[in-house]
């Protein structure tokens, strides 16, 4: 069974955080059936859910979990300050498509921050 947004994806993201922690979450995610996992450069998994809403919009249902990463990384709680715990990121992104290309773009607030997140198709 193939799922509309099935494909390589060149993930970005910039974050309004300022701390200590450095950033890591970046690189490149296969969606397969609307689902993708994947290691980021600190060794954080992160699974992911991809839902189309409709034609302008996909639910993404991230979860990060940082058992396995680097002993130097940590993920932010709600209040801001690091964790080692998983965490669930939601948030609804505005899909774009011109023939097979596919873009999907939003912000997750979480933790007082908000990072801006792209997910651009690379690949069918």
């Amino acid at each position: 069974m193939t799922h509309e947004l099935d494909g390589q994806y060149q993930v970005s993201s910039t974050s309004s955080y300022q701390g200590p922690l450095e950033m890591k979450a970046d690189g490149i995610t296969h969606i397969h059936d609307g689902k993708t996992e994947r290691r980021d450069a600190a060794n954080c998994l992160w699974t992911s859910t991809f839902t189309v809403l409709n034609e302008n919009e996909v639910e993404m249902v991230s979860i990060a979990d940082p058992t396995d990463a680097d002993s130097d990384f940590s993920l932010l709680r709600p209040d801001g300050s690091p964790s080692r715990q998983p965490v669930t990121y939601r948030t609804t992104l505005k899909l774009a498509r011109k023939g097979d290309k596919i873009q999907m773009t939003g912000q997750v607030e979480y933790g007082g921050n908000v990072t801006f997140i792209t997910l651009r198709r690379i690949e069918s």
